[in-house]
């Protein structure tokens, strides 16, 4: 096989590696328990036994036939019942009607009990790797030549360096503006960036590498232009979202949605999805409904917005570069980077399907030298020609800003006057053999959850372990719905959060490897206000030159 020299082959090549590995090693689908299944006003309603984390790559078996569910039907997932509601096309429809249960009586009109053994859903992440390489052999690539159309207006409420960082998104075809948490990124710039262009009359797309990243990336945008003389209706979310979404802002829903939910007011004239997008000035997209649907609404866009931008593959961003259209990332490269199934050995003899390894911010370098970036690691710093850094967070007191900067970020971040709280409350020694696990932690965790409960300080809380087995044992010692793994935890936010290290690893909190200081960084980054790390004390006290020993040694203890 001839070597892949363009960015174009080399896409291609990686999304029929990947997608043969993926496939030759049963990886990237899981499939999803089903409840109960019925067909109700032509609308199929699955109780799932299985959270949702993601709806993108849903795929549902009807008897022998497979249906990739984002072109099959529109969807909405009801996250705290745990149900999904599809409105299925004719074809998919014309399926389900043919697995009903005929030993059930219709409950109601139109109502119908399905065959449970004949429907199965996976979520098969197998499906977007293949979109990429299909919508790459439709398509040319290149990076963004044409610079925005429009001169910025920069508020005078903005410090030195958002203003910064939106006079580069004005004058630069491709740029970065890299911020820790806090130091306003989505809510300032990419903000008042949207709002410029909407101003001029300017279509603008917002995009996130996950279904729950863009809503929370939404939500901010909506609650500030909700302060503003400005129509909601001019913000456009398409996708699936939660229910709390859809009721707080159903006039930023896709209006499919709101005809199946009867949320339509009896006196308003329905509007169609193709009259939303004619009329919406700020459009938002996972980069996988990006990919797989931009082509079909036939609608140009002033600048594309991707935020979280360290956390989505490169060879997902590079969809971006298709239609010379500005291109500014958002994000912080010192957190989490994507996730790619292949092992370092393999990616080895595959070096094509490192551009699912590697961030979108190797956008740039890619471009200019394919072959150069195969041969990078994820924890490389990807070099940009037009960067903007965010110094400034509002998030953190100084305090923590000072650790944050001398261990992670060495940019000069500065934090509020206001100190941030930082608590330790000692485990114990740990007493299991295996490393990923603490009965002691889980216990003094229980213990502590009562003491917040008590102090009204567990409505907003989230419970943070890089453990699968440590939040497995926590969800079974706490009842709480907000316990998480790192990974899980990302672009989420509580007010106060617990931390459970369990052990030293040296892939996940072991900070002499940057994969896991960025891992940490992800971690403490999700609070507000409050930090407490339960720990065995004694023995983190004993690791210096550990980000957490830092920590610590500046954290008040508690006795429970």
């Amino acid at each position: 096989m001839d070597l892949a020299t363009t960015p174009e082959e080399i896409l291609i090549d990686s999304a029929k590696s990947y997608y043969a590995y993926l496939d030759e090693h049963n990886l990237g689908l899981e499939e999803l328990r089903i409840l109960s299944a019925s067909l109700e006003q032509e609308r199929l309603i699955l109780t799932l036994g299985t959270k949702l984390f993601s709806q993108d790559g849903l795929v549902l078996g009807v008897g022998e036939t497979l249906f990739e569910l984002s072109v099959y039907g529109d969807m909405q997932y009801n996250q705290e019942h745990g149900i999904l509601e599809v409105s299925p096309n004719y074809e998919l429809l014309e399926s389900l009607e043919q697995i009903r249960d005929s030993k059930m009586r219709k409950s109601t009109n139109a109502t119908y009990k399905l065959v449970l053994e004949k429907l199965k859903l996976f979520s098969d992440l197998k499906f977007l790797v293949r979109n990429v390489g299909e919508f790459v052999a439709k398509h040319s690539l290149k990076l963004p030549s044409k610079k925005p159309i429009v001169a910025p207006q920069i508020p005078a409420y903005l410090n030195e360096y958002q203003k910064k960082a939106l006079d580069m998104i004005f004058s630069q075809s491709l740029s970065y503006v890299w911020g820790a948490p806090g130091t306003g990124k989505t809510q300032v710039v990419l903000f008042e960036a949207v709002y410029h262009y909407a101003k001029q009359g300017l279509r603008t797309c917002v995009l996130a590498p996950t279904n729950s990243a863009l809503e929370q990336i939404f939500i901010t945008l909506i609650e500030h232009f909700k302060t503003m003389d400005f129509e909601l209706s001019n913000l456009l979310r398409l996708g699936m979202p939660t229910q709390k979404f859809l009721n707080l802002y159903p006039e930023c829903c896709d209006p499919n949605l709101l005809i199946q939910k009867n949320q339509i007011s009896l006196f308003a004239q329905p509007t169609s999805l193709k009259n939303r997008l004619k009329n919406a000035l700020i459009i938002g997209f996972t980069l996988d409904g990006f990919i797989k649907k931009s082509e079909s609404l036939e609608i140009e866009f002033a600048h594309y917005f991707l935020d979280e931008c360290a956390f989505a593959p490169l060879a997902k961003a590079c969809a971006l570069c298709v239609d010379d259209v500005p291109i500014t990332l958002f994000g912080d490269h010192k957190q989490l980077m994507p996730i790619c199934e292949m092992p370092p050995k393999d990616l080895k003899a595959h070096q094509e399907v490192n551009v699912w390894n590697l961030s979108a911010l190797f956008l740039e370098e890619f471009f200019t030298n394919p072959q150069a970036v195969l041969q990078k690691q994820p924890t490389d710093t990807p070099l940009l020609s037009h960067i903007a850094e965010l110094k400034y967070t509002h998030r953190y007191g100084d305090n923590l800003a000072q650790i944050l900067d001398s261990t992670i970020y060495h940019i000069g971040l500065q934090g509020r006057d206001e100190a941030m709280e930082v608590y330790c409350i000692d485990s114990g020694t740990k007493r299991e053999a295996q490393n990923n696990i603490s009965q002691n932690e889980a216990i003094a965790i229980q213990k502590l959850y009562a003491y917040l409960h008590k102090k009204s300080l567990t409505q907003s809380l989230g419970i943070i372990t890089p453990f699968v087995n440590q939040k497995k044992l926590l969800q079974k010692t706490i009842t709480h719905s907000d316990i998480s793994t790192i990974h899980s935890s990302q672009g989420r936010e509580w007010d106060n959060v617990i931390f459970s290290p369990v052990d030293l690893h040296y892939y996940l909190t072991d900070s002499r490897q940057i994969s896991a200081l960025f891992g940490l960084n992800v971690a403490i980054s999700r609070l507000k206000k409050r930090l407490f790390i339960v720990c065995d004390l004694g023995f983190w006290q004993q690791q210096e030159g550990q980000f957490l020993h830092a920590l610590l040694m500046r954290s008040t203890r508690i006795n429970l």
